[in-house]
């Protein structure tokens, strides 16, 4: 007859587990708050053109815009996504 052994390998892996799942929702919830922080800066609100002189208007607005700003922004915009 043979004699059938039993493996214990008692609650060590248990824990291991459960430790691994909780270390993987705390990371969750972090991230998931974390994404939600998002500041918007520089918006504003825009008035609606109802007419020739408003259109006028708004064309002379974008053609005295500094392009030069915008570049800034994008650059910082695209340092601050490469930190990601």
């Amino acid at each position: 007859m043979k004699k059938q052994t039993k493996t214990q390998k008692g609650f060590a892996p248990l824990l291991v587990l459960l430790a691994v799942v909780v270390v993987v929702v705390i990371t969750a919830i972090f991230l998931s708050t974390r994404k939600g922080v998002v500041t918007q800066q520089g918006t504003q609100s825009v008035p609606v053109i109802q007419n020739a002189e408003d259109l006028s208007n708004v064309d002379s607005e974008l053609d005295d815009a500094d392009l030069n700003e915008f570049d800034k922004e994008l650059n910082k915009l695209d340092t601050d996504a490469s930190t990601f």
